[in-house]
């Protein structure tokens, strides 16, 4: 008696073209690791792993004690290699991803990245191994994004160098660590490649989750309303600048909304910049900034000056007040090679990425701390992905200067991860 359902034994042909698709699809995926895209993002994560390991090694060598970081993963090896990075700001965002908005300090901590890290300790099953591997490859996806922005303005070459300047810079850290900094890069980099490509409901997208990410992100939008303005008066075209404008602000209201009915206070990611960190809008705003920058990085040079072989001596070791003025004389340093990278981004790059790159300068300057105005200023420069590109476009044809400017990142790099590590110096 036969039966009325069959099972057939696939064919040779069935066999032969699924042969076929799966060498096709493995030959393609070959094909785009190969790109030079792909060699970005490669060489992005290549970079900080390098250094994340030297940390780690430094860490093993001279532990920290009682002071290690306190969010775990999943044992004691795996503790220290994820913990390594887990300082300062780390402790903010991850007490957000577990708790929630609990107390009003954690508003300062815009909730795009906990949100993100939340998702993702689902599957990695800790928050802390989560934040640093969304980190990690959020910023492997904005080092792609750079490349194919410079690319567009400055050709492969210089593009792969403005790559690597970025993954090699010192403050670049914090890509192996639960911090924003990564996500927000990839996001402003992807909106603002989507508004080259004239993709205007992803780059309003993009630049939304940017701003839910940080407020930095609203200097994306006079670069994205120039690159979609319209080029003539029909509906679509007078249209199609619109969600970079409104989805930024959508994001912002959002959370200000949230926090109006949790802590009573729209504001409160402004106001308790003030009353726990110190920092405060300038009345004047970027020109404020600037002033009080410059003023603080004179005094220190000037302390420095006096006060160092004094303090060398010292049996302590050198005072806090020669601290305070080494950090804002580096910050002045810092301010002056980005404000000059931003010229060069204006006048060699186009104005949407001169603009973009001047815009963050404005933001980061009308917000700065009493005693050391430019306060994590350093960091925040990896969100102002234009002068990476502006630095490779200046020493493209100046090799002997290209490689000086490599070797010096690649040495702070590994004094500043060493020093982050160990919880003696604020990113």
């Amino acid at each position: 008696m036969h039966s009325d359902t069959t099972s057939e034994a696939p064919s040779e042909v069935d066999v032969s073209r699924g042969a076929t698709r799966g060498a096709r699809v493995l030959a393609a995926a070959r094909s785009l690791a190969a790109t030079p895209a792909a060699s970005a993002g490669s060489t992005m994560v290549g970079v900080r792993l390098l250094f994340w390991c030297l940390a780690v090694l430094a860490l093993l060598w001279s532990p920290l004690g009682s002071h290690f970081p306190k969010w775990s993963a999943y044992g004691p090896r795996s503790d220290l290699v994820f913990g390594a990075f887990a300082q300062w700001d780390a402790d903010w965002f991850l007490r957000v991803v577990t708790h929630g908005y609990d107390v009003v300090e954690t508003s300062a901590f815009f909730p795009g990245y906990p949100l993100v890290i939340r998702g993702a300790a689902f599957v990695f099953r800790s928050s802390l191994v989560a934040g640093v591997v969304v980190s990690l490859g959020a910023a492997a996806l904005a080092a792609v994004f750079v490349y194919r922005i410079g690319a567009q303005s400055i050709g492969k070459a210089g593009a792969i160098d403005a790559v690597l300047f970025l993954a090699l810079y010192p403050c670049a850290l914090v890509f192996t660590a639960p911090y924003s900094d990564g996500l927000f890069l990839a996001l402003v980099t992807g909106s603002f490649l989507a508004a080259t490509r004239d993709r205007s409901w992803l780059a309003g997208i993009c630049a939304g989750a940017a701003v839910a990410t940080r407020l930095a992100g609203l200097a994306l939008i006079p670069s994205l309303l120039l690159l979609l303005w319209p080029r003539d008066r029909s509906a679509r075209e007078v249209l199609r600048p619109i969600p970079s404008l409104v989805l930024p602000l959508a994001a912002l209201g959002g959370y200000m909304v949230y926090l109006h009915e949790r802590f009573g206070d729209a504001f409160a990611y402004v106001h308790v910049l003030d009353v726990h960190w110190y920092r405060r809008v300038e009345r004047f705003g970027a020109l404020g900034g600037l002033w009080h920058s410059l003023r603080s990085g004179w005094q220190g040079a000037a302390e420095l000056g006096r006060h160092l072989p004094a303090g060398a001596g010292a049996p302590q070791g050198f005072p806090s007040r020669d601290q305070l003025a080494a950090w804002n004389l580096l910050h002045l340093l810092v301010l002056v090679a980005v404000l000059w990278l931003t010229w060069v981004a204006w006048r060699r790059l186009g104005p949407a990425l001169g603009l973009y790159a001047l815009s963050m300068d404005v933001l980061l300057l009308s917000n700065t701390v009493a005693v050391v105005p430019l306060m994590s200023f350093p960091r925040y420069v990896l969100g102002n992905f234009p002068i990476f590109i502006a630095l490779a476009a200046t020493l493209r044809e100046r090799p002997r200067a290209r490689q000086a400017v490599l070797i010096v990142f690649a040495a702070l790099s590994a004094v500043a991860a060493v020093a982050f590590a160990r919880g003696t110096w604020i990113a």
